[in-house]
């Protein structure tokens, strides 16, 4: 009988049955919400923010799904305040099973550095197993800031980007609280892989990302100022997520696992959908993935398949366990110094061409040409970039490699 392949991973002396966790957002806010993630399988949930003093940015939620480009902005959200966190936290873990892993996610916004202490301290004795920081938030002072607004404010993504007073934070967190303390910090400005580094040496004993990146939607040009939230007057910037952002939140688990070296671990972030989504953070090098949007979306039970499909893709790839497919690709990524550029050309079935006219108009290309309402391809002229693949409609061009 063939072993099924170890799908676990562990933070310090919390282990996980396999690397797919409820990010921190809107799903996980109550306590049903986290028994029924548990109950469709999530190795654990990281709960909704909780802020304090309590929060200077607290609205009811405006949220906007675009399915066309594929993502969601939001602009107002609420927080929990500490007691409220405190409560979910110490009835979730009482009510939920030791397989199912409880993390609060917290962020202090006191002016003693102490005070990140005493309020982790809390969380542990309500009975968290483990303590995650929002050193991420965008929609906090990082918004304000970005917007050219003042503000003595330094939270969220702002102080995570603080290389002085970030670390001091991680170092106070993780001794007060004796339990392993996971840093979460922002995608946005490109300091992630700084500050995971950082953090790590700081103490931290897991480090991650955020799925968020502050961003302008969509403007309708026909009447520029009104913006795209229902129920809001004002147009402002947003947290986007979603696959829109994937390939940018893949970027930045690749950085950040060069930055922290392999014995890092690892947590990913940003438009995981299903198994290939999910995987592909993996093989970037996180060990394991928060999904929020998706859950937004479509609940929690989609996930009991995709374990079964992801058993499957372990056992088919022979991985016997998640390390072993953890990074594989992000140690294999080359520089552009290093990039072998093949010889070749497109090559055109006749057979399959419609006229369709898709690649006539390609703006950087001369090899093709629609005379008399035909395909001309010269393949003396191809410059082998193969856009001509990528929009033909009935796959009547391929590359292929010459020499």
């Amino acid at each position: 009988m063939t072993r099924s392949p170890d799908t676990s991973f562990s933070i310090g002396d919390v282990t996980f049955r396999h690397p797919f966790l409820v990010g921190s957002g809107p799903t996980v806010t109550t306590v049903d919400q986290i028994r029924r993630a548990e109950d469709a399988g999530w190795a654990g949930a990281s709960i909704k923010l909780a802020i304090e003093p309590f929060p200077y940015l607290n609205f009811p939620p405006r949220y906007r799904w675009l399915k066309k480009p594929r993502y969601h902005i939001f602009t107002a959200e609420r927080r929990l305040t500490a007691d409220e966190a405190l409560k979910l936290t110490e009835e979730a873990c009482r009510k939920t099973s030791p397989g199912f892993v409880v993390i609060p996610t917290m962020t202090y916004d006191g002016e003693d550095l102490e005070g990140w202490g005493r309020l982790a301290r809390r969380f542990v004795d309500a009975g968290a197993r483990i303590v995650e920081l929002n050193l991420c938030c965008p929609n906090m002072s990082f918004n304000l800031s970005s917007t050219g607004a003042s503000t003595t404010k330094h939270t969220g993504a702002s102080l995570g980007n603080d290389m002085e007073e970030m670390p001091k934070v991680v170092r106070t967190v993780s001794e007060a609280a004796g339990v392993p303390v996971i840093a979460k910090f922002s995608a946005d400005g490109n300091m992630a892989p700084l500050a995971g580094r950082t953090a790590v040496r700081a103490g931290a004993a897991a480090i991650g990302h955020n799925g968020n990146l502050l961003g302008i939607p969509d403007i309708d040009i026909r009447d520029p100022l009104k913006g795209i939230y229902r129920l809001q007057d004002q147009i402002t910037l947003g947290c986007m997520s979603g696959p829109a952002i994937r390939p940018l939140a893949l970027r930045t688990t690749y950085q950040m696992r060069q930055a922290a070296g392999p014995e890092a671990v690892l947590i990913s972030s940003g438009g995981a959908t299903d198994l290939a989504s999910s995987v592909e953070h993996l093989l970037v090098g996180a060990d394991a993935v928060w999904i929020c949007t998706e859950t937004m979306l479509r609940g929690f039970d989609w996930l009991p398949k995709m374990l079964e499909e992801f058993t499957a893709y372990m056992r088919d790839m022979g991985f016997a366990r998640l390390a072993d497919l953890r990074g594989l690709l992000s140690r294999n990524i080359a520089a552009a110094s290093e990039l072998n550029v093949l010889p070749g050309r497109a090559v055109l079935d006749e057979g399959k061409c419609s006229a369709c006219g898709a690649c006539w108009n390609i703006g950087h290309c001369c090899a093709i040409t629609g005379a008399e309402g035909r395909t001309v391809y010269d393949p003396e002229l191809c410059r082998a970039c193969s856009t001509c693949v990528d929009l033909c409609p009935t796959g009547a061009f391929r590359m292929e490699r010459s020499g």
